[in-house]
């Protein structure tokens, strides 16, 4: 029995799957809470999947993201699972720019139940270093499926995305912040590490940090791990212990001038 995180994760899989073996697996990045599940062991699953692309037309991406998606198989593959159905979004209404690609689904369980998903391309500059490696096979064998390469960015690029999020994002999001000590948890977000922020960026991520609520982390964040975890993460001192960490790894970053030289 699949709960639907899983059923979300195990759609991002399999289209990440079919993808990378459809096209040029060199083009794609993964990133984002993903990114954080199938390779640094976080207990968060993502309500969506984001991919950074490198190379290729708009044109291309959009007939093999469809191809993918509209695949009687990938329906019986996820049908293993307890979706029942998969609606896929109307790709005469689907956001296909030189900058974003976005593919919506839902899907829908077999107890009725129905689930919004999407994936999201894009174009933009890149943010760190991104590496070739294989998905953490834990992840596989949930599925009973095989692991299989993927470039992805690194643990100091992910760290430098999570706070550039909480400087930069226009809907600030919760989630950033226990990304961030989740990556510290797993000793792969170091202080001192992860990049470099102009002062303007380190304030606004202090901020933004000391500006999020309980309430915001408990529908951000806690809504997303399964109930089994809730014992090591909920609680509003838990809450406050992410908040203060992260905080500390954003003051242990280096400051970069508007030149883009790291002072000390």
């Amino acid at each position: 029995m699949f709960t639907h995180r899983q059923q979300r994760e195990i759609f991002h899989f399999l289209f990440l799957e079919r993808l990378l073996r459809g096209s040029d697996p060199r083009a794609f990045v993964l990133k984002g809470g993903a990114n954080l599940r199938f390779f640094f062991s976080s207990p968060r699953y993502s309500e969506d999947m984001d991919i950074d692309v490198l190379a290729g037309a708009v044109g291309t991406l959009s007939k093999n993201g469809y191809r993918i998606l509209q695949d009687p198989a990938f329906a019986r593959a996820l049908a293993t699972y307890g979706v029942a159905e998969l609606i896929v979004g109307d790709p005469a209404k689907a956001k296909q720019t030189a900058t974003t690609q976005r593919f919506r689904a839902r899907l829908v369980t077999v107890a009725g139940e129905s689930y919004p998903t999407k994936v999201e391309f894009s174009r933009r500059p890149a943010v760190g270093e991104s590496v070739v490696e294989t998905i953490r096979p834990s992840i596989a064998e949930r599925y009973r499926r095989l692991a299989f390469p993927c470039r992805h960015y690194s643990a100091a690029a992910a760290s430098q995305q999570k706070m550039l999020a909480l400087a930069n994002r226009r809907e600030v999001q919760a989630r950033d912040a226990f990304d961030l000590y989740v990556l510290w948890l797993g000793g792969y977000a170091k202080p001192g590490r992860t990049g470099s922020l102009t002062q303007a960026q380190r304030e606004r991520a202090t901020e933004t940090l000391f500006g999020f609520s309980y309430e915001d982390y408990a529908g951000q964040v806690l809504e997303y791990l399964e109930p089994d975890q809730h014992g090591h993460f909920a609680g509003e001192a838990r809450w406050a212990e992410i908040v203060e960490q992260s905080f500390a790894l954003v003051e242990a970053t280096p400051l970069r001038c508007d030149d883009g030289k790291v002072g000390q």
